[in-house]
């Protein structure tokens, strides 16, 4: 049976040891795709507003070497959110990262709001249709969305369409919203016959006041039902997600809405 390696941390230190120790852990347990959470190869959004670009693009450019590294090292894919560095600014993405190869997935839809505006500081690319990064993974359909995507109905409108058995979402969920994404993931789950990893960072950081990252990260499955989720420290979590066709056999939302999609 596939497995997938979650692993929840605060920013990683340049040093790759952490890392490399993890990942060698995921590859023992029978993982071969592993998973991070958002801001955790590079300092978190806020920490970046006041960083000089050329640290931002050391950081950067240190940490994709290492997965490109590690990867080869143990025969892995990694997925990890990655601040790409560019003569014109800055772009959010998402590395997919394997032994030959690096897929990049940019963020359609960036966090707008003034204590925590990444839509103005990233120079994403607008997209005039918004597409849905998905692959296949020892059989499974997966998909990959931001946090933030999570909460627009167009993404899982795609996710329902192609059947997809998995969808990754690594988060920086921070404040009281623990409970909140919980009970939106889960029905996020259950309504489009899909399950979810949610892989969100710990840590904190300074900006007015102290901002604290609670970890909770979580696998749940198309029945919406979390299986499986970490505390608030530096932990690993090894699920075994299976295909969605029970679920969706079971409920069949996606064949009751199938032409009016």
């Amino acid at each position: 049976m596939s497995k997938i390696a979650a692993l929840q941390f605060p920013t990683l230190a340049l040093s790759e040891s952490r890392l490399d120790y993890y990942l060698q852990a995921s590859k023992e347990s029978g993982a071969n795709l592993v998973v991070l959470g958002e801001y955790v190869i590079n300092s978190f959004f806020i920490e970046l507003l006041s960083m000089p670009k050329s640290m931002i693009k050391e950081q950067s450019e240190a940490k994709k070497e290492s997965l490109i590294r590690l990867s080869k090292k143990y025969d892995l894919e990694i997925i990890a959110p990655f601040v790409c560095v560019e003569n014109k600014g800055y772009k959010k993405t998402c590395l997919k990262v394997s032994p030959n190869m690096i897929k990049i997935y940019e963020q359609q839809i960036l966090i707008p709001y003034s204590h925590w505006n990444e839509k103005a500081f990233f120079k994403n690319k607008e997209q005039n249709e918004l597409k849905l990064f998905h692959f296949t993974y020892e059989g499974l359909k997966c998909a990959l969305i931001f946090g933030f995507e999570a909460h627009f109905d167009i993404f899982w409108k795609k996710i329902m369409t192609k059947k997809i058995d998995l969808v990754i979402i690594p988060t920086a969920s921070t404040f009281e919203s623990k409970k909140r994404w919980e009970e939106l993931l889960k029905v996020r789950a259950f309504l489009n016959h899909t399950s979810i990893l949610r892989v969100n960072r710990i840590g904190t950081s300074k900006h007015n006041e102290e901002w604290k990252f609670y970890g909770d990260t979580m696998f749940i499955n198309a029945f919406g039902e979390i299986e499986e989720k970490l505390g608030n420290e530096e932990e690993m979590l090894i699920i075994e997600p299976k295909k969605a066709i029970e679920a969706r056999n079971l409920w069949g939302f996606d064949k009751i809405i199938k032409n009016k999609i």
